[in-house]
């Protein structure tokens, strides 16, 4: 008897503690480590749960612009499957960087979201309407993805999204790669999503100091906590917006700056019109290109950001010294490090509108 209560009691033992590392597993799957409500994605992320923590390649490579025949296979297969199309984007961004780096892993994985043979063989699907389901083609690859995708829960809500994830690659800081990822595509300013910022101070002290490029930077500091809104900002300070922002935001029913409004609206403070575009004030407004250097930049200058050297600006702020910068993004008008996080990480294109005599005259280049 005491033999077989030894092996009941094993028995009920195993029946006990195996649901429970279920349950565990399953609850770290779908709870991000991050604070409850710590940020809110733009209307077009919603469904995807917030990136959390840990992470690994996102902490190092930033979201690359998507080439525009990737871009409409992202686009045709989450149509086909039901899944938003910056998921795919995330997945393609973390396994090969849209196809720049398609080459057999280490591990045997092949073609632009890398697939296991085997798993191709269960999962894989015609994506280009040839009749073969090819492993290497782009179209096969990306249909596929998102094939396996629903297959493992993504339809699910956000936790089944985790899942899936987790399921294309036994990884936590794969999850949460991706899905940093997919909120960076989820938008056409970028920045607009707080879940994508981070390194955010909505407190800050005016510069000292006088002279246009001071002057600048103390406008834009006094409308600190100012909510982001989409075509908002005008000479004369903030304003509605418009609508819609890729992101989902309708500005036209909130009072606030979106980026360039909050630089436009600086500068005219010191006489100096500027577009209400980032792309076009840091490349089409007639400033002098200063060099990515905290020892050659000064107060004033603004600083456009893309995914790569020369690409189209997404997102612009006004740098205050010290690798900071006063920008408006998802956390409103704030200040953001550029020593570390987010924005460090990207292109930079540094334009200065006001020249380098701030105590003498205006010295401004006129755009």
């Amino acid at each position: 008897m005491k033999a077989v209560a030894w092996v009941l009691a094993l028995l009920l033992s195993a029946l006990l503690t195996v649901p429970l590392a279920v349950v565990l597993f399953v609850t770290t799957l779908a709870t991000p480590a991050v604070a409850a409500g710590s940020c809110t994605p733009p209307a077009s992320a919603i469904g995807l749960p917030q990136p959390g923590s840990p992470r690994q390649a996102s902490l190092h490579n930033p979201p690359t612009e998507i080439p525009a025949d990737v871009l409409a296979l992202y686009e045709a297969a989450a149509n086909r499957y039901g899944l938003p199309w910056t998921l795919l984007a995330g997945v393609g961004m973390e396994e090969t960087n849209h196809g720049r780096n398609n080459a057999t892993s280490s591990a045997g994985a092949r073609g632009l979201m890398q697939f296991m043979p085997a798993t191709f063989a269960s999962y894989g699907v015609d994506g280009n309407g040839d009749g073969r389901a090819v492993i290497i083609d782009d179209a096969d690859s990306v249909h596929s993805a998102a094939n396996y995708l629903v297959a493992s829960g993504a339809l699910s809500g956000p936790d089944g999204v985790r899942k899936a994830l987790f399921a294309y690659n036994h990884a936590l800081w794969y999850v949460n790669d991706v899905l940093y990822y997919a909120a960076a595509y989820s938008g056409g300013d970028v920045a607009e999503n707080p879940c994508v910022t981070d390194d955010t101070d909505t407190t800050g002290a005016p510069l000292s100091g006088t002279g246009p490029a001071t002057d600048a930077v103390n406008a834009a500091l006094r409308w600190i906590g100012t909510r982001y809104s989409w075509g908002g900002g005008t000479p004369s300070g903030p304003s509605t917006g418009i609508c819609c922002s890729p992101g989902g935001q309708d500005g036209r029913v909130v009072t606030g700056f979106d980026c360039s409004g909050l630089v436009l609206y600086a500068y005219a403070q010191i006489g100096v019109r500027l577009p209400h575009l980032a792309h076009d004030i840091t490349y089409n407004s007639g400033g002098q290109v200063i060099p990515r250097d905290f020892a050659q930049m000064r107060p004033g200058d603004v600083i456009g950001f893309s995914y790569t050297p020369g690409g189209r600006v997404f997102h612009a702020g006004i740098y205050m010294g010290d690798g900071r910068m006063v920008n408006s993004d998802g956390s409103g008008v704030s200040i953001d490090s550029l020593t570390t996080g987010y924005y460090s990480r990207l292109a930079w294109r540094v334009v200065r509108f006001v020249g380098s005599s701030d105590a003498g005259g205006p010295g401004m280049y006129t755009p």
